[in-house]
């Protein structure tokens, strides 16, 4: 016997875990926080995002994923998608503006150089 399983609009598997992607502004990742995150068939849960958090990284939620043989469940794996926004307000862009006044002797990717040449 042979079953198909549809796509889900919101949620992947990876063997016995479930994955969502959740997006998160800016300064959830930067400053930290706490994101409801949706569950299959249960209430959501809530994660804490630690100040700093990188775009892409995955954490997990024990227990909340696929149910296996055995009857417990698997995991839900939460990746963070760091969302941009398309158009912003006069406030937020000045919010911006100051903050790459702020930060502008940082280069995020001198190290990408460095590592390219090889040293």
């Amino acid at each position: 016997m042979v079953v198909h399983v549809k796509e889900h609009p919101v949620f992947g598997r990876k063997g016995d875990n479930l994955t969502v992607t959740v997006p998160v502004t800016y300064p959830e990742a930067a400053l930290g926080g706490e994101v409801r995150v949706p569950t299959l068939g249960g209430p959501p849960v809530t994660l804490k995002l630690p100040a700093g958090t990188p775009n892409g990284r995955t954490m997990r939620a024990r227990g909340k994923g696929a149910v296996r043989k055995d009857g417990t469940r698997g995991d839900l794996l939460v990746t963070v998608e760091v969302s941009v926004p398309k158009d912003l307000t006069g406030k937020a862009r000045d919010a911006l503006e100051a903050y790459r006044e702020a930060t502008a002797g940082e280069d995020p990717r001198a190290e990408l150089f460095q590592a390219a040449k090889g040293a």
